[in-house]
């Protein structure tokens, strides 16, 4: 399930890192709400996705939608800017009937540049409630798949936390039923100008503190630790070099970051 607005640039290696998987059984909705560049003429070219338009405006709300219409007994979504690695589903597939206690599985993922030029590879690890209310979200939307059954129980997926809503679903399935990580290599993540990680970097680290917190995550956990050190160190250089406007400044994040936690 891919949810889509203006996304013209990428979609089409999106839409093509689906339909060349070498699963037989994949159905794949695409939830456009009113695109006005190329995308709309890209996705004629792509008959067997299931084009939902127009669809609802958010990408929580497009999420939503299309898991409640979804066919299938695994769930995942992958964004229209995204794409998935030869053999992703199948390997996806493969891993949750070795695990049939699992309700989801995930795995490593790949850091690719706006012209689909691999960047990094990024490990990730074998996490659980704990790990992924405390530490940090350790599951790469794009590598998760999830069963259906899991997702209905513990669904759907909030509108409050709209920049960090995989990571909240990823905490409520797991504080129901085990999560397995795989070592493998199964989508890529695109690094791109005035994508939503860059330009609300801020409301990022908000958003998952305050949703962490309702979880029952401490607050001196390491999520503040990891997030807070760097900024403590250079406060401290701040005022040992007399930047008083500057290290006021940080100050006020800080207080505005512990209000609302």
């Amino acid at each position: 399930m891919t949810p889509s607005f203006n996304t013209g640039r990428f979609i089409e290696e999106t839409l093509r890192s689906v339909q060349e998987q070498d699963y037989p059984r994949v159905e794949h909705i695409v939830l456009d709400s009113g695109s006005t560049d190329e995308t709309p003429e890209i996705l004629q070219r792509f008959p067997s996705v299931k084009l939902i338009a127009p669809a609802p405006g958010g990408i929580t709300e497009k999420v939503n939608h299309g898991f409640s219409i979804a066919q299938g007994e695994i769930f995942a979504w992958i964004n229209a800017d995204d794409f998935y690695l030869p053999g992703a589903i199948t390997k996806a597939v493969a891993a949750l009937q070795e695990h049939p206690e699992a309700a989801l599985v995930y795995c490593n993922y790949l850091h690719v540049d706006e012209e689909s030029v691999e960047i990094e590879r990024l490990p990730s690890k074998q996490a659980g409630f704990r790990q992924l209310m405390e530490e940090r979200n350790y599951v790469p939307h794009q590598t998760a798949f999830m069963r259906r059954e899991a997702f209905e129980q513990v669904g759907p997926v909030t509108t409050r936390y709209p920049l960090v809503q995989d990571w909240d679903l990823w905490i409520r399935i797991s504080k129901e039923y085990p999560i397995v990580h795989v070592d493998d290599w199964w989508a890529a993540f695109r690094v791109s100008r005035g994508q939503r990680s860059d330009v609300h970097k801020y409301a990022f680290w908000t958003q998952g503190r305050q949703m962490t917190r309702e979880h029952g995550a401490r607050f001196f956990s390491p999520l503040f630790w990891s997030y807070w050190r760097g900024k403590f160190s250079r406060a401290g250089g701040m005022l040992v070099r007399l930047e008083l406007r500057t290290f006021g400044s940080k100050l006020r994040d800080f207080v505005r970051s512990y209000g609302r936690t």
